[in-house]
């Protein structure tokens, strides 16, 4: 039976989820550099055949994990951001989002991060350079998860003083970027109250006294 768009079986559509959850894990567990075609192909316990002939290469299947990966922030973060109308409000619903990601999406998070730093394409591209495989509303919806906008919001209505929105947002995900980091490595850690830290810091940090 065809899916929807015609193109592709419903076995064919299941496969490559199939795959992409496969190398999402991998990534996660073995690091960008060393989860090769061969050892996701063997996670999903098919030839390394099967991956090309779904993917075509790895740069291909990269940019597959990686609209998969963007796909779940947008439906778990742009939600809980979108219906904040203030500037503070949206921080404080950014930074607990994306916490409640990590925690919820661990693999998806660590597998992202691999390939933000690792990843390089077959012309020697680097992940940021690349234009995921999203459909036009959800590029929008991407977009408006950015930190900078936030910031930007913040000091033209004046909720937050003067402000670099660049050294800020960098600060922001260094520091969700930490909570990755020490969850991966204490299983102890309450990734929800080191969440809720961060909210209260950044925004004492930010506001227009």
């Amino acid at each position: 039976m065809r899916s929807r768009d015609g193109d592709s079986t419903f076995t064919e559509v299941a496969r490559r989820s199939q795959i992409i959850d496969c190398a999402i894990e991998a990534i996660a567990e073995l690091g960008y550099n060393h989860a090769s075609v061969r050892k996701i192909a063997d996670r999903v316990g098919v030839a390394m055949s099967v991956v090309l002939y779904h993917f075509g290469n790895k740069d291909d299947l990269v940019a597959a994990i990686v609209a998969e990966c963007y796909r779940s922030v947008i439906e778990i973060m742009s939600p809980v951001v979108a219906r904040e109308t203030t500037a503070a409000g949206k921080l404080a619903a950014h930074i607990r989002a994306h916490i409640h990601y990590i925690d919820t999406h661990r693999s998806h998070q660590i597998a992202l991060s691999e390939i933000a730093a690792n990843y390089r394409s077959r012309t020697g591209q680097r992940l940021h350079e690349l234009s995921p495989d999203l459909a036009p509303d959800q590029l929008a919806d991407l977009a408006k998860l950015e930190l900078e906008p936030i910031f930007d919001l913040g000091v033209e209505s004046g909720e937050f003083r003067s402000l670099s929105t660049v050294s800020m947002a960098l600060a922001v995900r260094s520091a969700i970027g930490g909570a990755l980091l020490k969850s991966t490595t204490d299983p102890d850690f309450d990734i929800r109250t080191y969440g809720e830290e961060l909210v209260t810091a950044f925004l004492l940090a930010s506001e227009n006294r």
